[in-house]
Formats: structure tokens, sequence, C-alpha cells
């Protein structure tokens, strides 16, 4: 989740962080004075580098590359794939849970959310934007980030690291600075949102296409969401702590500040709306194939595609 709700690896992380007994939103708060920080006048400036493309798909398939997107969402159906396989929801039947797999794979396939996030970045936009947006993501400061978010997630680094905030509290300002990146981010929405829409697609073959049960099912899943906010917005702070460990203050401050540009508002906006609705997509395809295959083993009929 990247972070960017958009960085879907940690937010993909931070949800199986849940059970972990040692997320403690105390361990993050310290006592310490918040750091006197010098004033970023600017986010994140670009290099002296001008695009020759004026074409809006071509900046567009850039944005998507510079942001890190395009490796991410090409992990996605793995990576849902392995938070189904720890699901309680998940099928006994080993038949389905194998047929299962393929389904997932499929309808989380990236080419979904690569389409979504094409058209939603097009939507609205116009070629300085885009161009502003592509400058911006090619900028070192931004490309570090971008490497950063897309590391392979550390588990017993990550133990590493709350274990020692455990002792050594997280000063107030960088909590304040990380706090500042979920708001801006929205990953606790994008991560509830992902939660709740692959605990419907595991569910959905239990109701075999009943109505009034499937409503029932949305109303304990919204009522799940409320409950979960807090937890997932702690495990979500705790879990950026480690992800930008690397970056001092003023650089998350500066990070945090390309999301408030204008273009960066923008863009995390259209992204994370586009991801989401994707997900959502995935999600609703996932459930209804699962119930088909179900009702299908039951009756030993072959599914259609």
């Amino acid at each position: 989740m990247k972070s960017d709700p958009v960085r879907i690896k940690i937010v993909i992380y931070g949800i199986a962080l849940l059970s972990c007994g040692w997320l403690s939103w105390k361990t993050l708060q310290g006592e310490q004075s918040p750091l006197t920080m010098q004033h970023v006048s600017a986010a994140i400036k670009p290099e002296s580098f001008s695009f020759l493309e004026t074409s809006p798909d071509v900046l567009i398939d850039r944005i998507i590359i510079l942001s890190g997107l395009q490796n991410q969402i090409e992990e996605i159906g793995g990576k849902i794939l392995q938070e189904i396989k720890q699901s309680k929801d998940k099928p006994d039947n080993p038949d389905v849970a194998m047929e299962m797999e393929k389904i997932v794979i499929e309808s989380f396939g990236p080419e979904h959310f690569h389409r979504r996030l094409r058209v939603a970045l097009k939507t609205g936009s116009d070629i300085e934007r885009l161009a502003n947006l592509a400058h911006s993501f090619n900028s070192p400061q931004m490309r570090k980030i971008t490497e950063i978010e897309g590391r392979e997630f550390d588990l017993m680094a990550f133990e590493s690291f709350v274990e020692n905030v455990t002792r050594n509290p997280l000063p107030t300002n960088r909590i304040r600075l990380l706090q500042m990146l979920e708001s801006v981010t929205y990953t606790t929405h994008f991560a509830i949102e992902l939660t709740a829409s692959l605990k419907r697609a595991m569910r959905m073959g239990t109701v075999n296409d009943d109505n009034a049960a499937m409503n029932a099912l949305d109303a304990e899943l919204n009522t799940q969401k409320k409950k979960m906010a807090d937890n997932i917005y702690q495990a979500m702070i705790l879990t950026m702590a480690y992800v930008y460990r690397e970056l001092d203050d003023l650089e998350l401050e500066a990070y945090v500040q390309f999301y408030q540009t204008e273009e960066g508002e923008w863009f995390i906006k259209q992204a994370v709306n586009a991801l989401t609705e994707a997900f959502r997509a995935g999600a609703l395809q996932t459930g209804k194939r699962i119930s088909e295959l179900i009702n299908a083993k039951k009756t030993h009929t072959k599914p259609s595609s």
C-alpha cells in the first residue's frame, strides 16, 4: 500500500497489522515539545526539465509511472489474494478456495485499475496541470519518496521499529506531520473502503442472492466501518511512521505540502476515488463469481465465466 491511499502497499499491510497486539496509540504519544521547523515556502520543486510531450495520454502514463502507481497496481491482485487467504470468511472447501484464487487474480487485474485511473486523471485535467504533476513527480525529492514507498514491506523490521517506538515515543511534531499526511492522502478512508469491500466479497457466497440477506450484510458492514475507523487510523499513522522514517521533518512537511497544492490535491482525490471504485468493482465481481462457484459446487454444475 502506495500510501497514497494510493499508496496501496502501505494500506494493505496496515490492515493486516490490526490483528497485532502491540498496536497501541499510546506508544505513539510522547511528552516532547514540538520541534522548531523552518518554514517550507514551496512544496517540492521540480528539476528544471521540460517534457516535450503535449498529449494528455502520454503525460498521464508518465505520471502513473513516476508516482509509482504503475508498479503497485500490478501487485494488487497478489496482495489481495494474501489478505483473502488469511480471512476467516474464506471458503472451507479446498476446491472452491483454489478456484477462488483464479477469480481474485482476474477480478483485481492491473488492467482494471489502470483503466479507471487513466480515465480519472483525464477527467477535468488540462496539459498544464498534467505537465506540472509530471514535473513534480520527476523531482529528486519525489523520486526518493516513490522509491521508499515501493520497497517490499519488512514485517520483522516493522516489529522492531514498533518496539523502539514503545520505548521511545515519537516526537510530537513528527506525529503532527504524519497526521497531516494521513489527512491529505485520505489513507484511513481508503483502507476502510478496501477492508469493507473484501469482507463483502467473502460473505456474498453465503447469502445466495438473497436480497434481504444482502441488505443485512451491508448494514452490518456499515456499522463495522464506523467501528474500524479509529483502529485503522492508528495503524495507518504507525505504518506511515515506519515507512517514512528516512525522511526528516522538512522533507515530510514538503511531501504534505505537495498534496496541499492545487495539482497535488486534485491528483490525490482523482486517484483515491478511481482506485476505490476499482476495488469495489473488483470485490463485487469476486463476490458474485464466488457465490456462483459455491452454488455450482452444490449442484455439480459448471459456473459461467
